[in-house]
């Protein structure tokens, strides 16, 4: 009954219910914790011990569609890519990108000898286990229907040798090093797969724009720069290629795809990955060519290389916030006259306390079964400066509360604090005062950064749902931990302070006494004096300007002009993916991407279309549509058209006509007798038996990993893909990219009959760009409404309230503007900083509004102007807030070393978000609240019989050190 009375609410104090219930509750807690400190810390050790015992076995792990929406379309393409080899094997991929050094021309004898050298060493030099065989084999031996992809390369060199050592001889003119066809002894090879950065020599005429020509009218233009009439390449007109028409090649890539079959276990195959990149990296040795190696895993691993790269600075922030702790303690406790070593330990416990909050959320979040992804590396750096300045609020408190209780006990008539039983009474009342007077603060706080995380949690990107989910459940802990380890510390070390500070004096007041006049003597107590008297009238003179229309007027044109510049940063904000920001500067793929932006995108950026339900090959309507829509994605303006569309129906027209010329098979007597019996067959059998044929035939045996049969006896086709290119300089760009993926999709959304899906290698990161925006503004708006219903629980004013949400609003809307004029286009990691930033962005205002709030009731609050009222809560709270916003920014400038976009997007954010709340707490807020003070509505505070206590907080940023200095 007594609890629930607490609940009712108080209209002379101004408390809600709900500061109401958080007193009730943490009075108890304080009594348990005075009776039992011990069991407390040892408990939550235990429970930290247990659940960080689980984090050096969880291995960390990320993969490239970690930043890709659940509901994306590019997973359910993935699905369908994997499933077209599902009953071959798991797809696999490893890519080479071969460049000259010195950034040359790869068009030479001894460049590409190295390239083809480093092709023979993938395909026969390393190898895999398999299980089935029971030895290991290498690439040549499993990569079944794609062996040959680069093979061109092969012949282009062997022609390049006979060029260069039979210039004059006849035989050379059965060669003709082209692109995009090049022409060895007769046979033709597409080279447009593996050659890129091009430059052709063409007739002039093909290229008006380009006006140098040599002395035959002939120029030399990169393959990317030729648009046709229709925006198509030039390549794709009627025009025959002059021979031997490349000029110059800037990389060669290397393709080395294979169906994975399951007696090759995944680990071995990341194994045989990782061994090729650790060779070309380490070992490969070459005068002329620079080698890269890309592959998922190798991707992988750079990332979980970047993440780990975090570790060490936790260190180093440790070490700064226990030195700026031990200082900022120490400090007050000096001029509190209550310093005591149990200081230092507790400055210590201060950083100690979030880092274990962290261990066991990471702990209990890998029990249950989530993966360790290298974007939780920045959560002990986010917690750690949340916990310290949690850990400043209850020790402040607790200094100033034990110096009115000793104060108090002084005048008593009755002093029992000089006996042990008094003495362990006031101890047990002072911390349960600073309990209740930190609680509040502490809790509001806590909220408002696990809602605004919690929102974030609802994102349907997992990358974005795990950092939210971690660091949500970090704060958690850090909020329990506050209480139940570092307010379990400072009931031990605040015992053995205050029996210290008993034991040698015989009375509290003989000790005051004897405290007093050393202390008026002292050159310590006059230069506080000074100092108190100083600051005091600093804030005075800058509240009577901050109240001043002139003053006033300005400070609202300058939140005019800043919203203004901030708003137009939002509205230019470009939602941009790179991902080569989620790796080291320094790492390969960072240049790898970088070659993939420069000469492989522009050049040639392929499309797999896969038909999931191709229907009746024997039909000539199917077969028509079939060739309707591969003649729709050639049409696309940006598409390198027919040459570079890989269709294995065209070869296979192409065989059956010269089969039937006689043109082909000629001298395969078999193949003879085999077409007797299509002729006596029906047209569905030749039908297959033809197709059999044909992908047979050496030449054409390649598109067996093009088709995928349902029943391989029956030669009935289930599926098939074929794959075709668009170009383009824009194409660097990876907005640009999004468009070309979305003009595919509806080329495929055309044919719901064939079951049509699209597969490009980054769809993943592409479909993340057109959500980034809608679910930012989306995420952002449902934090604000529970930051505003948060502000509801402390604040019944509504002058209060508003401008309190105003002031998040607009240091919201200034993080997401400047991040935006700071270049910092929106990706997931900037979304995510973002989110987090609405939640801080709430401590500095609610904490401002709310001492305003507080100090309009009481009897001597009901008669304060507003001028009065400002200079109150600025004199209460006004350097604590700069002293915690400090200890925020140097924390999280404890990573400014680390080469990472990551960190570095985190610490502008941080530093933005404090900054700027920190402006509008002092600055904006006041400015704001006087100005409404004149407005006709506005009513004055109820009145109240209880005088407004200084020194109450209910924020995170409240009363530290300096409210004993200034008020004392």
């Amino acid at each position: 009954m007594k609890l629930l009375s607490r609940l009712s609410p108080d209209p002379e104090s101004g408390e809600t219910p709900f500061v109401k219930f958080l007193s009730a509750v943490f009075r108890r807690l304080a009594g348990s914790i005075v009776q039992y400190p011990w069991t407390y810390i040892v408990v939550s050790t235990i429970i930290t011990l247990a659940t960080v015992a689980k984090i050096p076995f969880t291995p960390m792990t990320n993969d490239v569609s970690d930043f890709t929406p659940i509901e994306a379309r590019a997973r359910k393409e993935q699905a369908a890519y994997v499933n077209f080899f599902g009953d071959r094997g798991t797809p696999t991929a490893l890519f080479l990108l071969i460049t000259a050094k010195n950034d040359g021309n790869m068009l030479g004898i001894n460049e590409l000898h190295d390239a083809v050298t480093a092709m023979d060493l993938v395909n026969d030099h390393f190898t895999v286990f398999n299980s089935k065989l029971n030895e290991s084999i290498t690439f040549s031996k499993f990569c079944r229907n794609f062996c040959t992809l680069n093979e061109p390369v092969r012949h282009f060199y062997n022609g390049l040798l006979v060029q260069s050592q039979y210039e004059e001889n006849s035989t050379t003119s059965h060669i003709d090093l082209g692109y995009p066809i090049t022409t060895v002894l007769g046979r033709q090879l597409r080279m447009d797969p593996n050659f890129f950065g091009v430059k052709l020599a063409l007739q002039s005429y093909l290229a008006p724009d380009v006006t140098t020509t040599d002395k035959n009218g002939v120029i030399t233009v990169a393959v990317n720069e030729l648009h046709g009439r229709f925006g198509k390449s030039v390549l794709d007109d009627d025009t025959p290629q002059l021979s031997n028409n490349v000029r110059e090649i800037k990389l060669v890539g290397l393709q080395f795809r294979a169906e994975r079959p399951p007696e090759i276990s995944a680990t071995s195959m990341i194994a045989w990955e990782k061994n090729v990149v650790e060779y070309f990296k380490n070992n490969f040795t070459s005068n002329y060519v620079d080698v890269l190696v890309l592959s998922e895993s190798h991707l992988t691993e750079e990332i979980v290389t970047a993440g780990l790269t975090l570790i060490p600075f936790l260190v180093v922030g440790f070490v700064i916030m226990v030195i700026f702790s031990s200082l900022t303690m120490s400090l007050a406790a000096i001029y509190m006259n209550q310093m005591h070593f149990s200081k230092f330990f507790l400055a210590v416990m201060a950083c100690v306390c979030p880092f274990m909050a962290c261990g066991t959320a990471m702990g209990l979040l890998f029990y249950m079964g989530f993966r360790f992804g290298t974007i939780l590396c920045v959560t002990p750096f986010l917690v750690l400066s949340i916990g310290v300045d949690d850990a400043y609020l209850l020790v402040n408190s607790w200094q100033r509360i034990q110096k009115s209780k000793i104060k108090a006990d002084n005048k008593s008539q009755n002093s029992t604090s000089t006996n042990p039983e008094g003495s362990n009474r006031m101890y047990a009342e002072i911390l349960a005062e600073a309990f209740i007077d930190t609680a509040p603060s502490i809790t509001i706080t806590t909220m408002t950064n696990v809602l605004a995380f919690g929102i974030g949690a609802m994102t349907p990107t997992p990358e974005i749902q795990l950092f939210s989910i971690g660091n949500a459940v970090a704060i958690i802990v850090d909020y329990v931990f506050t209480f139940t380890v570092f307010g379990a510390s400072m009931a031990i070390m605040g015992k053995l302070e205050l029996n210290a500070r008993l034991k040698h004096v015989k009375s509290v007041k003989t000790a005051l006494e004897e405290t007093d006049i050393t202390k008026s003597k002292s050159f310590v107590e006059r230069s506080r004096r000074k100092t108190k008297k100083c600051f005091n009238s600093l804030i005075r003179t800058y509240c009577k300007l901050l109240t001043n229309g002139f003053v006033s007027s300005f400070v609202m044109a300058l939140l005019a002009a800043y919203l203004y510049v901030s708003i137009y940063g939002i509205l230019n904000q470009k939602a941009e993916l790179r991902p080569t920001e989620l790796f080291l500067k320094d790492s390969d793929v960072v240049k790898i991407m970088h070659l993939r932006d420069e000469y492989l995108m522009p050049y040639y950026a392929v499309c797999m279309v896969f038909v999931n339900n191709p229907g009746n090959f024997s039909n000539p309507a199917t077969v028509s549509r079939w060739k309707n829509l591969v003649e729709d994605f050639e049409r696309l303006p940006s598409s390198l058209g027919q040459f570079s569309t890989k269709f294995w129906l065209r070869d296979y027209e192409t065989f059956i006509r010269n089969a039937e010329n006689g043109q082909q098979l000629s001298e395969s007597a078999e193949f003879e007798m085999e077409m007797e019996e299509f002729d006596a067959s029906d047209g569905q059998t030749d039908k297959k038996n033809e197709l059999k044929q044909f992908l047979d035939w050496p030449e054409f045996r390649h598109w067996n990993g093009f088709i995928a049969f349902g029943n391989e006896s029956d030669f009935k086709i289930e599926k098939f893909f074929f794959t075709t290119a668009s170009y383009g300089t824009e194409l660097r760009s990876w907005s640009s990219r999004a468009n070309l993926l979305e003009r595919w999709r509806r080329v495929a959304d055309a044919y719901p009959d064939l079951g049509v899906t699209i597969f490009e290698d980054d769809a993943k990161f592409l479909d993340l760009i057109p959500t980034l925006i809608p679910q930012t503004v989306q995420s952002s708006i449902w934090t604000l409404i529970c930051m505003f219903l948060v502000c509801l629980l402390v604040m019944t004013n509504p002058t209060s309230v508003i401008v309190a949400s105003f002031a998040i609003i607009s240091t919201c809307i200034g993080v997401f503007g400047i991040l935006s004029l700071w270049g910092v286009p929106l990706d997931p990691i900037v979304m995510s900083c973002g989110i987090m930033s609405i939640g801080f962005s709430v401590d500095i205002p609610a904490h401002i509004a709310f001492h305003f709030y507080k100090s309009g009731h009481g009897k001597v609050g009901s008669s304060l102007t507003v001028s009065e009222r400002i200079e109150h809560t600025l004199i209460a709270v006004g350097f604590p807030v700069i002293e915690a916003s400090i200890s925020t920014n140097i924390c999280v400038l404890s990573m400014v070393f680390v080469d990472l976009h990551m960190a570095q997007v985190f610490i502008k954010t941080m530093t933005l978000v404090v900054s700027i709340g920190l402006v509008h707490g002092l600055l904006i807020i006041p400015v704001m609240l006087y100005l409404s003070s004149l407005l006709p509505s506005h009513a004055p505070s109820p009145p109240a019989s209880i005088a407004p206590t200084v020194s109450t907080d209910s924020s995170k940023f409240s009363v530290t050190s300096t409210i004993p200095i200034i008020s004392t």
